[in-house]
């Protein structure tokens, strides 16, 4: 038992330290930024990141409300570069009725 414990935790050191064969080292970010209508309270913005957040490749969403009125800012960052605003409103289901994704284009790719 003395010697297994040691033998363990070496195996996971190890483990932890390779890399993943699944790792996509050159792997890119695009951001997107848009406008959208209907957003008014943090709990509606929670409501949106959480739909957006289900499209395959989003890492983040981050809505930000502006000084001078107007509508939202959304800003979505993806691995994918094919976001398109239809995929963005079909995400939201239901919630779409409620929410207006006014625009989402592609502003840079990191």
């Amino acid at each position: 038992m003395k010697r297994l414990i040691p033998a363990l935790l070496s195996l996971c050191a190890l483990l932890v330290a390779q890399p993943s064969a699944h790792a996509d080292t050159k792997s890119s970010t695009y951001r997107y930024e848009g406008e959208i209508a209907g957003v008014m309270c943090n709990a509606c913005s929670t409501t949106v990141k959480h739909a957006l957040m289900k499209l395959p490749g989003v890492k983040q969403v981050k809505i930000t409300f502006r000084q001078s009125g107007g509508n939202p800012q959304l800003t979505v960052l993806t691995s994918t570069p094919s976001l398109t605003r239809a995929a963005a409103v079909q995400a939201l289901g239901s919630a779409a009725s409620h929410f207006d994704i006014r625009a989402l284009d592609l502003v840079t790719n990191r």
